[in-house]
């Protein structure tokens, strides 16, 4: 494994092209262009808000506004569902790179994520003027993002390896995983938070399940940094810290284990 992270850092330069490529196809033709990264979770909070807020009555946080809790989960959701799905047609779609050209096949799904965290950056950036605006008040915990937001890049390089290879030996999986992440979306708390104080009592009886969930490890954590403002929880903010380091490993390791049929699979 050694060697083939070598092989990446000598190759980086064809990665960050690739990234910059992916962007701009993303946006070709497009009038506003990257802002299109702002306007459509912006756009979703704004439903969901209304939808919680008011139809189903299921917000009530004193003193913070709740589209800064949909917005803080909906952004970070958007780079793990983008990563996910995106990463399911890397091999694919590009069976004449992978079987003629020599190089790391690898970066081609590293790139895609790149390209997703440059928009989640971006986005983030646009977060935090909106929460100066509002004027919500955050703590000291802040210094913890950029941690975690690392920490989030290399559990979708990871989940990307993975998802990008498994697809190659089962092509359900070019359907199965959009299916898979909106299912997740609503048992990940991108609308909500874990904390029990803001549940319905019923909820109490799902939090042990739906802490199990990896998302729910990320999300929360953001959470508690860009809307609470306070620390998160050490089981949770560990958890995302363990997982930064599994998923990259898990996934490298089933990609160099398949990696030899990968040409004539694709």
């Amino acid at each position: 494994m050694s060697d083939a992270i070598r092989s990446l850092l000598a190759y980086r330069e064809l990665i960050y092209n690739l990234a910059v490529r992916d962007l701009r196809l993303k946006y070709k033709r497009s009038y506003i262009g990257v802002a299109w990264s702002l306007l459509s979770p912006l756009f979703m909070t704004v439903i969901y808000t209304i939808a919680m807020s008011f139809l189903l009555r299921g917000a009530r946080i004193p003193d913070r506004p709740y589209f800064a809790l949909i917005l803080s989960g909906n952004l970070a959701w958007s780079l793990f569902t983008s990563s996910a799905v995106n990463s399911t047609v890397s091999f694919v779609h590009s069976p004449n790179l992978i079987s003629r050209v020599h190089f790391p096949v690898e970066s081609m799904p590293i790139a895609g994520v790149m390209a997703n965290f440059v928009n989640y950056l971006i986005t983030l950036v646009i977060y935090f003027i909106a929460v100066l605006v509002v004027r919500l008040p955050l703590g000291p915990s802040l210094i913890l993002l950029p941690i975690v937001v690392a920490a989030q890049l290399s559990f979708c390089i990871g989940m990307s390896l993975l998802v990008a290879t498994l697809t190659v030996y089962l092509r359900d999986l070019e359907h199965l995983v959009g299916i898979l992440m909106t299912a997740l979306f609503y048992l990940s708390p991108v609308l909500y938070t874990l904390r029990p104080q803001y549940l319905p009592h019923a909820a109490a009886t799902v939090l042990p399940i739906l802490k199990l969930n990896p998302f729910a490890w990320y999300l929360e954590t953001y959470h508690s940094i860009m809307y609470f403002g306070d620390w998160p929880s050490p089981t949770m903010f560990t958890a995302v810290l363990i997982s930064a380091v599994i998923m990259p490993i898990l996934g490298y390791s089933v990609f160099l284990r398949l990696r030899a049929r990968l040409p004539e699979e694709v």
